[in-house]
């Protein structure tokens, strides 16, 4: 298969229940660009390991690789290291693409650009039923050169949508040429990758497209799963982020504090779902509050940080609402309502309400 414009990279682990419909997303799609698929089987002890084969067997442009157990990180980057296409895409094994992906990635294929990025929807789903869907778009649509990038960095952050390698496309020559890897971290190895992008891009381009399905809250993935060195990794990157800005002589103290509050409350929530005694877990809730780089949040002022509560209603933004609130009740060190509301969260009711 010569001549390929595309290389799609998927780890794999443990997702037996996703792994089909991940792939039958892309292999459904109608379109003039030769891709492959690399499947990089991170040591799965259920069936995944055997669906990537059935997928290599049936199909020409699928190939599957299968390591030890060393983490995303190290899955991605030897995906980038076997990958033969002009273009680099990570997608997550328990996802999906929107049915029209290729055709809109399709016209914008055409190496002027370092990364091209676009929209997505943030599905809250059950055995497969959606309960939730909220689409995130970018309203900054075209091709940003260097300056106007790093002009324009600090609000194109506060959406929430730079983090993530999913919903974006990059030059491999780039990546290539600035020698750019996956960090080898349990955890936030998305974001170390983008701000070593950020660093070195000299054009970005965004489009005005819906392309992908983030499956939010799955049991067991990263993002819900606690790690007890999670904060500690989450405040690395926020060092990072900071010399980051330094570098593009930026500067927003507000962007710090909303970001600390993020790690707090995803950390609370973590905490709040696991299968621990009660005490258990109000230990851990306390460690939270005692770790001085939470000072300022804890002392500060919630209106400034997240918004008066009166606001949130009336916005109907019911998860920054929650937020607000866990932080309050944090500060009060009222840890068993802390606990009861971060469970209300994984309510079916609750969530289709605050993240409709």
């Amino acid at each position: 298969m010569d001549n390929i414009d595309l290389s799609i990279i998927v780890p794999v682990f443990n997702v037996e229940g996703y792994l089909k419909r991940a792939l039958d997303s892309i292999l459904m799609q109608s379109s003039p660009i030769k891709y492959e698929i690399l499947l990089i089987d991170d040591d799965s002890t259920d069936q995944s390991g055997a669906i990537c084969d059935e997928y290599q067997d049936n199909y020409s442009n699928i190939f599957v690789r299968h390591i030890e157990n060393n983490g995303v990180s190290e899955a991605r980057n030897l995906g980038i290291s076997l990958s033969r296409g002009e273009y680099l895409y990570f997608m997550d094994s328990d996802d999906f693409l929107s049915d029209d992906f290729f055709e809109k990635i399709c016209p914008n294929l055409n190496g002027e650009w370092d990364v091209l990025c676009f929209g997505y929807n943030e599905i809250k789903e059950t055995n497969n039923t959606i309960l939730s869907c909220r689409s995130h778009s970018y309203q900054h649509l075209g091709l940003l050169k260097k300056e106007e990038f790093r002009n324009d960095f600090i609000k194109l952050f506060k959406t929430d949508m730079m983090y993530n390698v999913w919903s974006r496309i990059y030059n491999k020559e780039f990546i290539l040429k600035n020698n750019i890897k996956f960090p080898s971290k349990p955890i936030g190895e998305d974001t170390l990758f983008n701000f070593q992008v950020y660093q070195q891009l000299d054009n970005i381009l965004f489009i005005d497209s819906t392309l992908y399905n983030y499956i939010a809250g799955r049991s067991g993935s990263a993002l819900t799963s606690y790690h007890p060195r999670r904060i500690e990794f989450q405040l690395d990157e926020l060092q990072e982020l900071h010399k980051l800005l330094e570098q593009f002589q930026l500067e927003d103290a507000t962007l710090m504090q909303d970001i600390k509050t993020k790690i707090i409350i995803s950390s609370v929530f973590q905490i709040s779902n696991l299968k621990l005694k009660r005490q258990e877990k109000i230990e851990l809730l306390q460690s939270i509050i005692s770790n001085k780089a939470f000072d300022n949040i804890f002392s500060g002022n919630g209106d400034q940080i997240i918004g008066p509560y009166n606001m949130l209603l009336r916005q109907r933004n019911i998860s920054s609402f929650l937020r607000r609130l866990s932080i309050d009740l944090l500060t009060q060190k009222k840890f068993r309502t802390v606990i009861f509301i971060e469970k209300m969260k994984m309510n079916p009711i609750l969530r289709k309400i605050a993240f409709k």
